[in-house]
């Protein structure tokens, strides 16, 4: 069921939409009259999976649809991000437009993006009108160099100066259609810093009259310190709104808008500033959303009437979604939609704006490794994202160079700093001191019996060789640290602990100085860990019984997860079965989530039923070799077949022709004792002469346990 709201932009309330709730009715104190209060509610998502490739070729062992192939298509083997808005012009044939940066034809390197390799373009545009994503999204046409069949042309030029001062590439990082019109709001890269940074000549608008085959600049442009060097796009109520982000993927995100026909008109560009919009003033822009924010899109979703906004953060090496009622604030915790460990080097995330009316959020991500794109979809509910614990986590609310709440420097020197020298955002801490015990600390509220994961980025001096990296309880002990020593770049510290009996612990950072030792410190993170297991639930009986050489297909099994959804596609079965070999077999089904809570396995049980030993291929001939159908009154008659172990182990068995008169008395038998393997097959001949009063008498050929006893334990044929 779906909740309702009120829709609220900046501070005005735009609508009421009344569908339906979750929940009860409220009541006011004393009334009986239910009250119209929509109850309030965020979204969360489970873990995202790969449901398509969108560009470049199908990597080894990769078994997801690949409908573009735009390796031979369009001369386009690896690419930078998969930007998606809606470009729809004319009502009868819609379509969305996907913008990539860097790309490459067969000249890539081979890994990330391959510089000034051949076939190097900074910039391409798909074009889609495929409605059904759940195989793939599929690719109408691409925007064609017209002198060179079946290649892509780069659609906003770029000097490709790779001096580092100049013209490096233009990478677009946002598009959106108004009317006829098509906007791309591109970052002119200068040059290319460490991972994760990078510097911009500056940040401006192209457009397209004619349906994306040209591109004008339109000088519209945001400097290279501006907090709106990338840029993503949503359109409501006659605006475009553009959030922003600096160059980079470390610092906060902004939001500015402007009327739908003034686009083009830089300085009747609002900028929100906490409160309200200012005109033509980006310095007013305050931070809508904290560090560290890179690649985003913001969307609306109809379903449930949230805004939604997924981005990369580095610092959780994982793209995150948030939730709002407004595009101004209110914005949710995050939720991890795809994480890094599961798909190494991934950045981007663009939402696909035709599958918003739903449970359903597709995106656009990319891939550093093999530089390209892929299509991931993941579910969304009603539910309460993770808190970051800790207050003010990345200093960025420190209003002086002097630490303050809700931070404490315990003891030693240290401070605020504002001089570039963060991982993220404009400020971090300092510490400097030539001997003792140097540290801040903060205390935090917690629940009790439970377990955490407190995380942070420290830089040292190369002397420092003693810091810590931890929590305390209330009295004081150590709950867990980790000691760090030598840093010379911003590296990530954690600790996982339970917080016992304390509903209160103290998050510290310190070192004991060894002459003069320094520490910066950024980026704090303290977050519940997920710990209820997945639960696995078998499709069909849990027992089956199957005859000897049945057909068998496992109808398998079904996961689901709180945080990461359906896991189904990531169980693993231990165990198999041979409908060949008699005995009972189990497979076990198991599953772990992202944050290593193991289902509790679940088993099913096949039991192949039938003889142990088969008969088979059972011949009676003559002493001429011709086959007979009867036993005749004299001569040699000489009995074959083929004897099968069907059990799974290796037994030692008889093989026997015997003759028996019209009393049922044995007259005369031709055994062999034999060790057939598991599965194994021995073919057995035996014979002897007739008696020439053989009236009433019959041949038999079958397994026995021994020449001693006769008993068959297979299937007898015989030959009267």
């Amino acid at each position: 069921m779906k909740p309702f709201k009120l829709k609220v932009i900046g501070s005005t309330m735009l609508a009421a939409a009344l569908i339906v709730t979750t929940a009860l009715p409220s009541f006011a104190e004393g009334s009986t009259e239910p009250s119209m209060e929509p109850a309030p509610f965020e979204l969360t998502s489970t873990k995202a999976v790969k449901v398509a490739r969108v560009t470049g070729a199908t990597l080894e062992g990769e078994t997801v649809p690949n409908p573009n192939l735009t390796h031979t298509n369009y001369a386009l083997t690896a690419t930078d991000l998969g930007i998606v808005w809606d470009a729809t012009t004319d009502p009868e044939d819609k379509k969305v437009m996907v913008a990539f940066g860097d790309s490459y034809d067969d000249g890539w390197g081979g890994f990330g993006g391959g510089g000034n390799a051949a076939g190097w373009r900074s910039n391409l545009l798909a074009i889609s009108k495929d409605t059904d994503l759940s195989d793939g999204m599929t690719f109408s046409s691409m925007i064609m160099d017209e002198n060179k069949p079946g290649y892509a042309k780069e659609i906003i030029s770029s000097a490709h100066n790779t001096s580092g001062s100049g013209d490096f590439t233009a990478i677009p990082t946002s598009g959106v259609t108004v009317a006829s019109r098509h906007y791309i709001h591109y970052m002119q890269i200068k040059n290319w810093g460490a991972n994760g940074r990078w510097n911009t000549n500056f940040s401006e608008i192209a457009y397209s009259d004619d349906e994306g085959q040209n591109w004008t600049k339109s000088g519209v442009q945001w400097g290279a310190a501006s907090k709106f060097a990338q840029a993503a796009y949503i359109k409501e109520d006659g605006y475009v709104y553009m959030f922003g982000t600096p160059a980079g993927r470390f610092d906060s995100a902004y939001l500015a808008r402007a009327a739908e026909a003034d686009m083009l008109v830089k300085e009747q560009y609002e900028y929100w500033n906490g409160t309200d919009w200012t005109k033509n003033d980006e310095a007013a822009a305050v931070a809508v959303i904290d560090v560290p924010v890179s690649e985003l899109s913001v969307a609306y979703n109809s379903y449930y009437d949230k805004y939604m906004m997924t981005y990369l953060n580095e610092n959780r090496y994982a793209i995150v979604m948030r939730s709002s009622s407004s595009l101004t604030g209110g914005w949710s915790a995050e939720t991890e939609v795809v994480r890094g460990a599961e798909f190494p080097g991934l950045y981007g995330g663009f939402i696909h704006p035709w599958t918003n009316d739903g449970r359903d959020l597709y995106m656009v991500v990319s891939e550093w490794g093999p530089y390209n794109s892929i299509l991931m979809r993941a579910k969304l509910d009603v539910g309460t994202p993770s808190v970051n614990l800790i207050a003010d986590p990345s200093f960025e609310k420190q209003t002086s160079g002097t630490l303050s709440a809700p931070w404490t420097l315990e003891a030693g020197k240290g401070g605020i700093d504002s001089a570039g020298l963060s991982r993220g955002g404009g400020k971090n801490v300092w510490m400097r001191n030539n001997a003792g015990w140097n540290a801040i600390t903060q205390d935090v509220t917690v629940e009790a019996n439970t377990e955490y994961v407190l995380t942070g980025f420290v830089k040292t001096s190369q002397n420092n060789n003693a810091g810590y990296f931890g929590v305390r309880g209330s009295a004081g002990n150590i709950l867990k640290e980790t000691k760090f020593e030598r840093h010379d770049h911003y590296t990530k510290q954690t600790v996982r602990f339970n917080s016992g009996s304390n509903t209160q612990v103290r998050v510290f950072t310190g070192m004991h100085s060894n002459g003069d030792t320094w520490l910066q410190i950024d980026d704090y993170m303290l977050l519940k860990v997920d710990k209820a297991p997945p639960v696995i639930t078998l499709n069909g009986s849990d027992t089956i019984n199957l005859p000897l050489n049945g057909d068998f297909t496992d109808e398998g099994a079904v996961a689901a997860d709180s945080i990461d959804g359906d896991l189904s596609h990531k169980i693993v079965v231990e165990g198999s079965v041979d409908p060949a070999i008699v005995g009972t077999y189990t497979l076990t089904y198991k599953v772990t989530d992202s944050d290593g809570n193991a289902a509790a396995p679940v088993t099913r049980k096949v039991l192949v039923t039938g003889e142990a030993y088969s008969i088979g291929n059972v011949t009676f001939k003559d002493i001429a070799g011709g086959t007979i159908a009867k036993l005749p009154k004299n001569g040699l008659v000489i009995a074959s077949a083929d004897v099968r172990n069907n059990t799974g182990e290796a037994k030692t068995i008889t093989l026997v022709a015997a003759l028996y008169n019209k009393k049922g008395d044995l007259e005369n038998v031709s055994g062999l004792s034999k060790s057939l393997g598991s599965g194994a097959t021995e073919t057995f001949s035996g014979g002897f002469s007739m008696p020439g009063n053989n009236s009433g008498y019959t041949m038999k050929i079958f397994a026995a346990n021994s020449l001693t006893d006769l008993t068959p334990i297979s299937a007898v044929s015989e030959l009267k």
